[in-house]
């Protein structure tokens, strides 16, 4: 007998290794209801997977994303091409007083942001790379580039970049907020894109709740990052992300996949907490609302930053 779908099911099939997605539809009262239930499907999926040998979560990280990706009502997910991978970005709800938009590592490929820019002209792009061949004058057709590495760190560091070939050289690299704080001087950022070839896991502890970045008033809204092929030093800092954001459901996962043979991990995830960027993105009135995590807190006293 065929199963039965009530008219709340969405299917979702995702060709991947072979494997057909059930994608919930959480039919929520409100999208940061949707939000917030998405981060407890993957909690409660996630979290058992994450001990002993951590490499039995990698695998099935993307999956679990995937099917428990949030059901949000009247919001537009834009879809933006590079040449080997789509980044992802959800569009304003209405006008933004001020829109930041931060690509690090470009890799001499601007195809999404300048589909981004034709769609969001109102946005400032802002790129940074430590290889300025191709590099700046791609970027620079739209947006202002900086020649330096975004990390950790402050100095001169021996980095994996990409020129005509990936090798080791010398670099300039600044941290996260400090490039943030001088450089694009507004206090939210409404998208982050970060492919930084292994820097991106120390970067993980900035955008944690209580992170340097909030700690300097910093927001950032969305973000697509490359998570690559991780040591085991690598596994367990992203895990102990993970395990942060299960208590804060700061970062809510919408979107995943992993590269079958390189098994690196492309992430999607937008920001279930901060007031300004679930106004700009998500709320699409002023009614108070009581979230799945507090059912008897208004969302105003409880999830907004």
């Amino acid at each position: 007998m065929s199963p039965n779908y009530s008219v709340n099911t969405v299917i979702l099939f995702v060709v991947f290794g072979g494997n057909a997605l059930l994608k919930r539809n959480f039919d929520t009262r409100d999208n940061v209801d949707g939000l917030h239930r998405s981060a407890e499907c993957v909690q409660e999926t996630i979290e058992p997977l994450m001990v002993g040998n951590l490499w039995q979560f990698w695998d099935r990280f993307p999956y679990i994303v995937n099917k428990c990706s949030p059901s949000l009502k009247d919001v537009t997910l834009g879809e933006f091409p590079n040449s080997d991978e789509f980044k992802y970005h959800f569009l304003p709800l209405h006008r933004l007083p001020n829109c930041s938009i931060i690509s690090l590592g470009i890799g001499k490929d601007v195809k999404a942001e300048k589909k981004m820019k034709s769609m969001m002209p109102q946005c400032d792009f802002f790129g940074a790379d430590p290889v300025d061949e191709d590099n700046n004058e791609l970027f620079s057709n739209f947006g202002q580039f900086f020649n330096m590495a975004v990390g950790d760190r402050n100095g001169s560091f021996r980095s994996y970049v990409l020129e005509e070939i990936y090798r080791y050289q010398e670099v300039l690299t600044i941290d996260l907020a400090t490039f943030i704080r001088t450089n694009i001087k507004q206090k939210t950022i409404d998208q982050l894109m970060v492919d930084i070839e292994h820097a991106e896991y120390p970067v993980f502890p900035f955008i944690e709740e209580k992170g340097q970045l909030e700690d300097w008033g910093i927001h950032v809204c969305q973000i697509n990052i490359e998570i690559h092929s991780p040591t085991d030093e690598d596994r367990e800092t992203f895990a102990s992300f993970l395990r942060k954001n299960f208590v804060t459901h700061q970062w809510i996962f919408v979107n995943s996949e992993i590269h079958p043979f390189f098994k690196h991990i492309r992430l999607f995830m937008v920001n279930g907490r901060n007031r300004e960027c679930l106004k700009r993105y998500f709320v699409t009135d002023n009614k108070k609302r009581i979230t799945s995590k507090t059912r008897e807190i208004h969302i105003e006293d409880h999830l907004f930053q």
